[in-house]
């Protein structure tokens, strides 16, 4: 479905753990669109996962990148939660428009448990057709 390029980093502040997401593009979407030549607007949804309970705890979202399949979306978010036991979820969309449904493109899931967070990694990430995903 393409790949999603993410920046991670733990930092350490005065009142414990933060981590910082950096979502920054996306590139390869190969998703099919109404026409070939149709410019989706995108964007991504973040969950953070609670690994032990399978709940999502936090939730954000970039703004939308209008027409364009291979989006910059440069944003980042920062949570104050330590890594350990947690996973993101990230959600490429397809904004519907006035009157058609969003469209979920693709996802990634990310294990923060498996990651090295001490210094700034950054990524390219598969998205994959997500088994609850409707055309």
């Amino acid at each position: 479905m393409g790949e999603i390029k993410i920046a991670l980093k733990k930092e350490m502040k005065t009142d414990g753990e933060q981590l910082i997401v950096e979502i920054l593009q996306c590139r390869n979407i190969t998703y099919k669109f109404k026409s070939p030549d149709h410019l989706p607007d995108l964007y991504v949804k973040l969950y953070v996962v609670n690994i032990a309970t399978q709940k999502r705890v936090i939730k954000k979202k970039t703004r939308v990148c209008r027409h364009d399949r291979e989006p910059s979306f440069n944003e980042t978010f920062r949570f104050s939660l330590s890594p350990a036991g947690h996973s993101l979820q990230i959600l490429l969309v397809s904004n519907g428009g006035k009157f058609m449904k969003k469209t979920l493109i693709g996802e990634a899931y990310i294990w923060l448990d498996k990651v090295d967070l001490r210094k700034r990694i950054v990524n390219w990430h598969k998205l994959m057709v997500s088994s609850t995903q409707t055309h």
